[in-house]
């Protein structure tokens, strides 16, 4: 860049910085102030709770499969590569973009301080994931210094790749596409061939590895040194490629990226949580012109479209494959980790991150239903009352979900050791118990299907001494499905964990169990009322 295309460069930027809000040094201070308030009064005893349940609940060195652990890593990587569609470490603001990144100025040059904040925000969390790993080992004795920072190195190389990864996923379709499938092919050769050299199997052998377990399976000083480098010269490579990314970017990508970001903000903000979710869907570009057969059935007709849905946005759908997977797998765990989890806390705390996650990821499914619910309150295309037709778009998300999410809490117990496997307990435990969760997400899809707009009433004002509240009622409504995930989810892991130590018939649980998704179905059907009306 000519010397004085950089002092225009820097003129800009400057006419850019005074029109934005500056921030006083009393603001600045007390900023530093909150954060360190956050971190005394809720950072420390999160992560000393987190460190002394992983002391117990993570398995003995040497019982965790690598391969599986491996495939785990990569099929994660491969899933940040497709979420780099909606946005990643190369961002900028509307104005910017229109100012500067339609001059001839190199896009590497403009966009090198976000894509440096990303790589910086991905080694960090890494580091801080592998140092929970670390600690919780180190309590238990079977940790070394030197195996110690090999996890925190290969850690925060893990996570300058996954930061990378999602800027992959920022440089195109093809080329999403291409490493996204790459990707998914090595996870495979891990999880059925063994170990091959690459970063996140490094990464997967220590993580499986202790100090006792480095010895047993022959690992010395100079093998964990190697494996702890190999994630971090991945990293390197990844820092390396990134201007080389960044220039390959177009410019209508990113201000689309930008765009949306801006009014998905709006939306949720408002508390439209529903149409933020679906700005985020790219348009449908497989399948447009596949046609389906007329079929006289009515059930049969609603289940060939959900499927016809559900192949034309094959991203979108894998996508959701691998959330309900993990979901199943953290609930194999909450069932098959037995006395290591003993105690309602953590086998609460299990059982919401499982149905939250299937709540989320099970998204991309439930977009029959979502459509069927949107026209419910018209004149009626398909004969049936809405609960009928919302029962028949049920079918093929909750057959989907029924086998991935058991297939996760079956494949979890591969990954933590086979005294801990849930295919060695009872045989109606795990089919029993998951049948359950999924049943419950998917009554809570058709509730957040059928939700409707914002209530008025709720913007009405709500004075208190500390002030104008209305804004809570917002929030409350509109984190509504999460907020009963998480509940429902932490009562089914408290009633569930102790089913497998005592191996007896689970008449509490089941009666429970079965009393929730009552209460969910009243309440799907009470929110079904106003769309049966107006038929």
């Amino acid at each position: 860049m000519s010397r004085g295309g950089r002092a225009e460069t820097r003129a800009i930027r400057a006419v850019l910085r005074r029109r934005s809000d500056r921030i006083g040094l009393s603001e600045v201070s007390y900023r530093i102030y909150l954060a360190v308030m956050l971190v005394i009064i809720v950072g420390a005893p999160a992560v000393r709770g987190i460190v002394l349940w992983l002391s117990g609940a993570l398995p003995a060195g040497g019982e965790t499969s690598p391969g599986a652990l491996a495939a785990a890593l990569t099929a994660l990587t491969a899933l940040l590569v497709l979420a780099g569609a909606h946005g990643g470490p190369a961002h900028a603001a509307l104005p910017q973009l229109d100012l500067l990144h339609t001059t001839p100025i190199p896009r590497a040059r403009l966009l090198a301080a976000p894509v440096r904040r990303g790589f910086a925000a991905g080694a960090a969390s890494g580091a801080l994931l592998a140092g929970l790993v670390a600690a919780a080992r180190g309590l238990r004795g079977e940790l070394d210094p030197g195996l110690g920072a090999a996890l925190l190195l290969a850690g925060a190389g893990i996570g300058a790749i996954a930061a990378g990864a999602v800027l992959v996923g920022q440089a195109g379709r093809r080329v999403r596409a291409a490493v996204a499938a790459a990707l998914a092919l090595l996870a495979l050769t891990q999880w059925r061939f063994g170990i091959p050299p690459d970063p996140w199997s490094a990464a997967a052998r220590l993580l499986a590895s202790s100090t006792d377990g480095a010895t047993q399976t022959g690992l010395g000083a100079a093998t964990v040194f190697g494996l702890a480098v190999m994630p971090v010269l991945g990293a390197a490579l990844a820092v390396v490629l990134a201007p080389l990314l960044v220039n390959r970017m177009r410019w209508e990508s990113l201000r689309e990226q930008a765009a949306g970001a801006d009014v998905v903000q709006v939306l949720a903000l408002s508390g439209d949580p529903g149409a933020a979710l679906a700005r985020l869907g790219a348009p449908v570009r497989t399948g447009r012109r596949w046609l389906l057969r007329p079929i006289r059935n009515l059930t049969a007709a609603i289940v060939q479209r959900d499927l016809l849905g559900i192949a034309r946005t094959p991203a979108r759908s894998l996508v959701a494959l691998a959330g309900v997977g993990a979901a199943g797998a953290l609930w194999g765990i909450v069932i098959g980790a037995g006395p290591a989890s003993a105690g309602p806390v953590p086998a609460g705390l299990l059982g919401a991150g499982s149905l939250l996650l299937a709540h989320l990821a099970a998204v991309p499914w439930f977009r029959g239903l979502a459509a069927a619910a949107a026209g419910s309150g018209s004149a009626p295309l398909l004969p049936g009352s809405p609960a009928g037709i919302a029962a028949r778009h049920l079918i093929v998300p909750g057959a989907l979900a029924t086998a991935a999410y058991l297939g996760g809490a079956i494949w979890s117990g591969a990954v933590r050791g086979s005294d801990v496997d849930p295919s060695a307990l009872p045989g109606w435990v795990i089919p029993a118990s998951g049948v359950l969760v999924v049943a419950t997400a998917l009554l809570l899809r058709a509730l957040a299907a059928f939700k409707g707009p914002l209530p008025m009433k709720l913007l009405a004002p709500v004075p208190t001494p500390a002030g104008d509240l209305a804004g809570i009622n917002v929030l409350l409504w509109s984190l509504d499905g999460p907020i009963s995930a998480v509940l429902a989810g932490a009562l089914l892991g408290v009633l569930w964990a102790p089913v497998a130590a005592t191996g007896g018939w689970p008449i509490a649980a089941s009666i429970v169990s079965l009393l929730l998704l009552a209460v969910l179905s009243a309440w799907a059907l009470v929110r079904m009322a106003p769309a049966a009306q107006g038929r």
